[in-house]
């Protein structure tokens, strides 16, 4: 019989004799699995529980560059906006030339040659080449801020445009003066507002606005010299007529953005329009001084003349308002006026003279023929 003494004994033995195979079995290293980076790790984890992050050197460096950039900043975010300023700002109103005092200056002796289309010629040229033609700059330019100056010259050259195509139709005109005037006039009808690229295609190269009115000015010289001037009073009759029909435009064109505009509070348009308005008063008036030479002696047998000078001297006026602030103030209003306004009224007073010197030489025409 078993007893409880002999299991215990019996597992006493066993256990022992189990303790002593393990011992003396030697397991071979290769049948164990170790993971081998388990040391590396450990050893990155102790030295990165040691790293200080701000006490290192290349970070220390990189912390002074982001002040250095960070000081920058501020400099830059001073500068900029103050090299903008005086760039466009000052740079504009240095660049701005209004000018209405350079003239054509008529030969003082009786001259064979028309003076129109050389005061026309001129006033090209004032404005490409002796001084800065400010509708096609691009914006490196500080005078592409500008808005003023660019309607004014693009007022004078549509003045330039309108007279040319009347000339057209002058009776004295030789064939090569045909040709000439209608090439003038093509070139005059060019985008004021084209400098390197044209409008529709921004990456297909075109002539500049400078380029064809240059060439538009030689052909008015040429246009001038290339027949015999014959002055008629038909011819002036027809002169002043599209020219007032173009002034009648004008002012119904004023008139409407009196009505539609006047007393808004952002007006961003009064002043463009003003400003082409009085270019193109410049121009008439510098024009119709040389038409007043060349047909000075129908003039004063149309008995004309006092008109004339009103008519001059109404053109004149309507160039020579220069207001700081263009203002399109209430119609019946007290205390801020309306420029444009004004200038209509000039331009009606030129309108109804030139009228007037119209009826004159319709009346010694007939004068004539009776």
């Amino acid at each position: 019989m078993i007893t409880e003494n002999k299991i215990k004994k019996i597992a006493a033995t066993a256990k022992k004799t189990a303790a002593d195979l393990y011992v003396k079995i030697k397991i071979p290293a290769s049948a164990v699995y170790q993971y081998p980076y388990k040391k590396a790790l450990k050893q990155g984890w102790a030295t990165f529980k040691k790293f200080r992050f701000k006490k290192t050197r290349g970070v220390k460096y990189v912390r002074k560059i982001s002040r250095k950039i960070s000081s920058s900043w501020k400099v830059f975010l001073t500068v900029i906006p103050l090299f903008l300023f005086f760039y466009y700002v000052i740079g504009s109103r240095l660049s701005e030339d209004i000018d209405i005092a350079t003239e054509y200056k008529i030969s003082a002796e009786k001259m064979p040659l028309a003076e129109a289309p050389n005061s026309m010629a001129f006033l090209i040229k004032r404005e490409i080449d002796d001084k800065m033609w400010t509708p096609n700059l691009p914006m490196i330019f500080p005078a592409y801020v500008l808005d003023n100056m660019p309607n004014f010259q693009t007022g004078i050259i549509g003045a330039i445009r309108d007279t040319a195509t009347i000339m057209r139709q002058m009776s004295y005109l030789t064939d090569q003066q045909k040709k000439d005037i209608k090439e003038a006039t093509k070139l005059l009808n060019y985008a004021p507002n084209i400098w390197l690229m044209t409008r529709k295609d921004a990456l297909k190269l075109a002539p500049s606005s400078n380029s064809q009115y240059r060439q538009a000015a030689k052909k008015l010289q040429d246009f001038r010299r290339n027949g015999v001037f014959s002055p008629t009073s038909g011819d002036l009759e027809k002169i002043l007529t599209g020219i007032g029909i173009k002034l009648k435009k004008l002012s119904q064109k004023n008139e409407d953005y009196l009505q539609e505009h006047a007393a808004e509070w952002i007006d961003t348009q009064a002043d463009d329009l003003f400003y082409y308005n009085k270019g193109y008063a410049f121009a008439l008036w510098q024009t119709f001084r040389a038409l007043g030479a060349d047909y000075k002696d129908l003039i004063l047998a149309a008995d004309a003349y006092p008109e004339w000078t009103y008519f001059i001297a109404s053109l004149k006026r309507a160039a020579g308002l220069s207001p700081y602030v263009i203002r399109n103030g209430r119609l019946d209003g007290q205390l801020a006026p309306n420029h444009l306004m004004i200038q209509n009224y000039y331009i009606m007073r030129g309108l109804a003279s030139a009228e007037t010197i119209i009826n004159q030489l319709l009346r010694e025409q007939n004068a004539h023929q009776d």
